[in-house]
C-alpha cells in the first residue's frame, strides 16, 4: 500500500481498498473535497460535498475507469 502526504492539506493518502464500503475522500490528484463511493470492489466517479443526494447517487452509480490510480484519505466528517 502506498502512502503519500499531500503538501497542500497535510493529509495521508492511501492506495488499495479502504477499510469499509461508503463515501471516502478519494482522488487521483489529492483533492480532499472530492468524494467517491467505494462499493467494496470499485470506486465511483467523484462527487463534491455540495451535491444533492440525488446528484451524489447518480455519481455513485458511475465507476471510474482509473481504479488503480485512485488514492483515498481518512474521512474528515
Amino acid at each position: 500500500m502506498i502512502q503519500e502526504t499531500s503538501k497542500v492539506e497535510n493529509v495521508v493518502w492511501h492506495s488499495g481498498p479502504p477499510p469499509s464500503i461508503g463515501w471516502w475522500p478519494a482522488d487521483l490528484f489529492g483533492q480532499i473535497d472530492f468524494l467517491r463511493w467505494w462499493d467494496g470492489k470499485k470506486w465511483s466517479s467523484f462527487a463534491l460535498p455540495e451535491f444533492t443526494a440525488i446528484e451524489a447517487a447518480k455519481i455513485a452509480s458511475r465507476k471510474d475507469p482509473r481504479q488503480k490510480s485512485i488514492l483515498w484519505a481518512e474521512r474528515w466528517w
